[in-house]
């Protein structure tokens, strides 16, 4: 197995087997190393490869620090919107639009010609990548990559006291593990709602809704009837929204909390009435109002798993006891069940 990697302004350097695995460490992919390094690939096939080869490596010998560092990018591209493995074909086709037919999309080559990248090594990826990730970040990226630095010193501390990453996690270490999994799905799900040119397009997909106010509302009055332009918003009763008056693809001046309180057909229309707080405006008939789910809270993201890696190591807590806890539903991002569904 051959590795070809570059690390930004330096020269492309090759390697087989553990002499790849030499070139990656020169290049900063250890867990000796402070910080992490993120992989930047145009084939989503390249982490699965280098999987492979670290698994490969015996424990304790001097490449295992690179093989687990190349485990925790295996763990981490579970994570959307993260920094720590980089797709740069997945992350042109979230950002622009072609206008080629969409399995034409999925090929770096499309991408490096509309960018005018002549580059074909690996050179040319991290070029891409430069270009992708351009301008100013979505919000709650920072939120995210705060999370993968913590990711990364748990690794680390767990090489230093001798954990092998090629056994199967235990349970209550598998929970904890999807719970950060569907926290930072939600989390990427509203970053990419932060962009107005995204908000356009979810209105299609039905999480970004239309509508206009049904009837004249006062500022006392708590329930909004809303009627929506179409009939497939995946809002539902109990939803947390976010609306404010105007086009999804405006930047409001103002926006509030509410939260969808029930929905019914009437007249060939959905409509949904939000119950709102008293801080709004009055709203008359006919006004144009944007509703998306609202946002979630990091900073109760961040207790609630808090609480699960206490739960994690407590000997007496139903995360490692196994008794289950009253049932509770909740949906999974879907992000989640595709990468769990392609795991080997």
């Amino acid at each position: 197995m051959r590795v070809s990697a570059a690390a930004p302004g330096g020269q492309p350097g090759s390697g087989q087997g553990l002499d790849g695995l030499a070139l990656l460490a020169g290049l900063g992919v250890s867990l000796d190393e402070p910080e992490p390094a993120t992989l930047v690939t145009d084939d989503p096939g390249t982490l699965r490869t280098l999987l492979g080869l670290a698994r490969t490596v015996a424990v304790g010998c001097a490449a295992d620090a690179v093989a687990g560092h190349i485990a925790w990018w295996a763990d981490r591209a579970d994570f959307p919107g993260g920094g720590a493995v980089a797709d740069v074909v997945a992350g042109c086709r979230a950002r622009w639009i072609s206008g080629q037919a969409p399995k034409a999309e999925y090929g770096a080559a499309l991408w490096r010609d509309r960018l005018g990248v002549g580059d074909a090594s690996v050179a040319g990826v991290l070029d891409v990548y430069a270009q992708a990730t351009a301008g100013d970040p979505l919000r709650f990226l920072s939120d995210l990559a705060t999370d993968d630095s913590f990711s990364y010193d748990m690794a680390r501390k767990a090489h230093c006291d001798g954990w092998d990453w090629r056994r199967p996690d235990q349970t209550s270490r598998a929970a904890c593990g999807l719970r950060g999994r569907c926290d930072a799905a939600d989390l990427y799900a509203a970053a990419l709602l932060s962009d107005p040119l995204w908000r356009a397009r979810s209105v299609h997909a039905g999480s970004v809704v239309v509508g206009r106010i049904a009837v004249d509302a006062p500022a006392t009055q708590r329930v909004v009837p809303v009627a929506c332009a179409r009939l497939d918003a995946r809002l539902r009763a109990g939803a947390e929204v976010l609306w404010w008056l105007g086009a999804p693809g405006e930047v409001p001046d103002a926006d509030y909390t509410g939260t969808v309180g029930a929905g019914a057909v009437v007249g060939g229309q959905l409509v949904l009435d939000v119950k709102t707080p008293f801080n709004r405006p009055t709203l008359k008939a006919g006004d144009l109002v944007t509703l998306m789910p609202a946002p979630p809270s990091v900073h109760r993201q961040h207790h609630g798993q808090m609480v699960y890696r206490k739960l994690q190591y407590s000997r007496r807590s139903w995360l490692t006891s196994g008794t289950a806890p009253a049932v509770r539903r909740r949906s999974v991002p879907l992000d989640v069940l595709l990468a769990g569904a392609s795991d080997d």
